[in-house]
Parts: C-alpha cells; structure tokens; sequence
C-alpha cells in the first residue's frame, strides 16, 4: 500500500473514534442528560450538603440510642422500564409490597420515582440478581434506633423532613442537627442501659400479671438528681412509627400527662405517723381489703385481701386500706392541717438529702 494511502486510512480511522466518541457525548449530555440529571438529584439533597450530619444518642455508658446509618433504596425510572406489569410482580414479590403500588410508581411519566427505601441486604441481593431495566439500587443515610422499643418515648424519632419529634430527638433537635456541613452534637444521657432495661421489664411484667393499660417508672439518683431510667408503657418502634395507629403512645407520660397522684402519698402518710409515734414499721393491722369512710367505700386495687399485715407490707404492696388505717392513728385534723407533708419534710432533713431552706 502506498505510504499516502496508509496515513489517509489512519486517518479515517481517527476519524471515525472521534465520531464515535463525540456521538457518545452528545447521546449522554444532550439525549440523556435530563436522564441522568433527574437520577443525581434524586439520589442527592441539596440540603445534605448544606446541614451535616446529625448527631448521635447514647446510654450514659455509650451504648447507641439514635445513630445514623447507610440504608439502600431502590428506586425505577419509568421510561426505561420494559414490560411494567412483569417487572412490578417481580418488584412486588421481592419487596412484600402490593402489585398494584408498585406498577402505579413504574407508569408515572418522569425519570426518577422512589419504589421503596431501608430495604434489606437480602432484597438489594434479589432485585441484582433480576437485573430489570430501569430499575436502579441507591443509598440514603438515615436514622436508625438499634435499640427499637426500648426508651422510646424517651428518644422520639425524626419524621420524613429529618426534623425530630418527641423525646431528645424533638427537645434537642437544634443541637443535635448539623450546621452547614458541620456535624450536629451527640448527646450522652444520664439513664443506664441496664437499669432502664429492668424498669421496663417490670412493666412488662405488670401488663402480664395486674393486666395494667400503661404505666411509668422513674429510677433517680436522690443525691445528684440525675435521672437513671425513664420507662414508659406501652412503648414503641421508632423505626416504624408510621404504623402507629394511636399517636398518644409517642407521649412520655412521666413528663407529658397530667394524673392525680394516688399512692404516691402514701409514703407521706405514714412519715406522718411515724414522726407522731402513731404507729411502727412493725404495727400490724387486718387487711379486710375495705373500708368504709362517710358512707364511701374505700377498696384495695383488685379488691384484693391481704389479711394481717405490717405497715412495712403496706408501702411495699401499696395497700389502700393500711394508708387509710395510718392516717386515723395519725389523726384527722393533724392529716387535714398539712402536717404530714411538714412531718416528711422535717424527717428527710434529718437524713441529710435536702438542704433547710434559709430564705
């Protein structure tokens, strides 16, 4: 082949990979680039950049409350879905989601529609391995409470805006959410794992055997005041609480709800009469699980008979009828006159835990 011949087919050939690859541009930034626009804005959030990254919930020994995690997504662009009806059964069938959801997200007419997020490894695994066109998998970071039904009153949750509602999420969320691509502050309570974990056992335990409706148990350090648990029921799953039907169980009833105090003030009570020498923790009495005070009958809860019993039984048990006994040996008019709440006072500054107001 001539020499001119040979440098006119290098030529050519250069030629045609510059067509090829300017063709490619253009196919890419000019056909598909609204394409792969709608795909980078979908899978990225101005306001990611902006805000930074929330800060985290611990235990007083460290152990996670709220942290931050990557979840995968899947999401479809719908004009390059082939066979809608096939690839929403197979969509469906993998995700646990109804057909009829899903195939409505793969005919809507733009490039970027959301089709389920915080799926499992397993689902990411699947949906690889059915390989259907334009269907796409992604990441988000979103929260994720590991500890799920413990305290979560007590934690709250963030909603699909990433503001936090109840709990510390909602009280400290200004602390908590990041600054211009500045790390929001973690916070480290002063409950124990361990201790709230107990309470709320005990809870539990009390819906099996009294079948109570809700209740709270507050554990504190009577020197420092901190707070050791913060134990609420019901409770729920602030990494589901969407599916909460009843929105008055996001409420900390220990902080949140108004109730008389009940047998709370029967430690007053009885620190009345014990301050009198009315009566001793070894003063027994007869339990006949009643009493009747001005035509009102009083009764124990359950209507339960507990039969003789020491005053040390009737705090332990919550007696009604051993608080009721404690008072008239204390004596109505000393009881009406507020005494006992002095009494208790005087009593517990005896022990050193309260300073004597000097004002």
């Amino acid at each position: 082949m001539p020499h001119f011949g040979r440098i006119n087919l290098i030529l050519l050939l250069l030629s045609l990979c510059g067509a090829v690859i300017v063709g490619r541009l253009f196919y890419l930034q000019i056909v598909k680039g609204d394409f792969y626009k709608a795909l980078a804005q979908g899978l990225y959030s101005t306001e990611t950049q902006i805000i930074g990254e929330r800060g985290e919930i611990f235990f007083k020994n460290g152990e996670p409350l709220a942290v931050n995690i990557d979840w995968s997504l899947v999401f479809a662009s719908p004009i390059e879905v082939k066979e809608k009806e096939v690839a929403a059964s197979e969509l469906a069938e993998i995700l646990s989601l109804d057909k009829d959801f899903v195939l409505g997200k793969l005919e809507k007419d733009n490039l970027y529609e959301p089709i389920k997020k915080k799926i499992t490894n397993e689902e990411v695994q699947k949906i690889k391995e059915i390989n259907l066109s334009g269907i796409y998998l992604g990441k988000e970071t979103g929260r994720y409470y590991p500890q799920e039904t413990l305290a979560s009153q007590l934690v709250g949750f963030l909603d699909v805006n990433l503001q936090g509602q109840y709990g510390i999420e909602g009280y400290y969320n200004d602390v908590l959410q990041g600054r211009r691509n500045q790390r929001g502050q973690d916070i480290f309570l002063t409950v124990d794992y361990s201790i709230q974990f107990r309470a709320e056992k005990l809870l539990e335990q009390a819906k099996e055997n009294l079948a109570i409706e809700g209740g709270e148990i507050i554990v504190m350090n009577p020197n420092s005041g901190e707070i050791l648990a913060l134990a609420n029921f019901p409770n729920f799953n602030p990494n589901q609480y969407s599916t909460v039907s009843d929105f008055k169980i996001f409420r900390n009833g220990a902080t949140q709800k108004i109730f008389e105090p009940g047998s709370i003030f029967k430690p007053i009570t009885m620190a009345g009469a014990l301050e009198e020498q009315k009566i001793t923790p070894q003063t027994t009495y007869l339990d006949k699980g009643k009493v009747v005070i001005g035509g009102w009958t009083i009764s124990n809860y359950d209507n339960r008979i507990h039969g003789e019993q020491t005053m040390t039984n009737v705090l332990e048990r919550s007696i009604n009828t051993g608080a009721v006994f404690a008072e008239e040996k204390l004596g109505h008019d000393s009881f009406s006159s507020g005494s006992p709440g002095l009494i208790f006072r005087k009593s517990i500054l005896k022990t050193g835990n309260l300073k004597k107001d000097t004002k």
